[in-house]
């Protein structure tokens, strides 16, 4: 078995930290969690922190974060969006963000290089990490943790949006069947203070964007399970986080993955 160093810190551009310790097959990514802004950006912005935060996976960091294997952004998707392809990953026009207009005054082509190298990197990270673990295990898990606006299902007339929705639309479920029906279930164990937990499948969120798509492709030893959570840990219109759900919400989700991978027995 390949021995691999534990590591942990922020990689040098700021893009996004983390803490793996390559001792068991999984990696837990939260993509989204970002919130910071390149100084040098922030004066072309229109959008202020509190708009940007509720298009943000707020919190998802901290969900992940304690786990043996851990990467997360720092970088908000309003500079670059991590889970689209490099020729849209940038948010420069309204299109690419929802209808919302994100800058005021276009980003200088040089800001724009530096954004796609930071998103290169990020990449670059995650190959290497994946490619450590298939060498000491065979195969590599990897949890996509999202969150999203509950107001904005419902405003498409899901009236009871499900707390947490797994995508498999990219899965091979040929292959990875026992695993992805494992997840839900444990999914499905997952309880949280005055909450009812529903697990749906494909019903808000199909699973197709790129990260899934780019990791996926790298091995058919590697499954993404691309996981949503709606944002019942906080107010996603004030942006402000309910602690007591929030810790719930880490808690359960990190004995749920845990639990989930030592099921597999890899």
């Amino acid at each position: 078995m390949v021995k691999t160093k534990k590591i942990a810190g922020t990689n040098p551009s700021g893009g996004f930290a983390y803490h793996l310790d390559f001792s068991l097959p999984f990696i837990a990514v939260a993509i989204h969690a970002g919130h910071h802004v390149r100084e040098e950006l922030l004066c072309h912005m229109a959008l202020d922190s509190g708009q940007r935060k509720f298009e943000e996976d707020t919190g998802t960091d901290l969900m992940i974060k304690g786990l043996g294997n851990a990467v997360w952004a720092l970088e908000s998707r309003a500079v670059y969006d991590l889970n689209r392809s490099r020729d849209l990953a940038l948010p420069l026009t309204p299109e690419r963000f929802w209808g919302t207009r994100v800058y005021e005054t276009l980003p200088t082509p040089e800001m724009n290089l530096k954004s796609l190298k930071n998103y290169d990197s990020f990449y670059r990270f995650m190959e290497t990490c994946i490619e450590s673990i298939l060498d000491r295990f065979g195969v590599c898990i990897i949890y996509d943790i999202h969150s999203y606006n509950i107001s904005r299902q419902q405003a498409k007339g899901i009236k009871s949006p499900p707390v947490f929705n797994l995508g498999t639309a990219l899965l091979d479920k040929s292959k990875w069947e026992r695993v992805i029906e494992l997840w839900l279930e444990q999914l499905g164990s997952i309880s949280l203070p005055g909450i009812k937990t529903i697990v749906a499948e494909n019903h808000v969120f199909s699973g197709k964007a790129e990260f899934c798509r780019r990791m996926s492709s790298l091995d058919k030893k590697v499954l993404v399970l691309p996981t949503e959570i709606s944002k019942v840990y906080m107010d996603e219109i004030k942006g402000n986080i309910y602690p007591d759900i929030m810790m719930a919400v880490k808690n359960e989700l990190q004995n749920a993955i845990l639990s989930h991978i030592n099921r597999l027995k890899i």
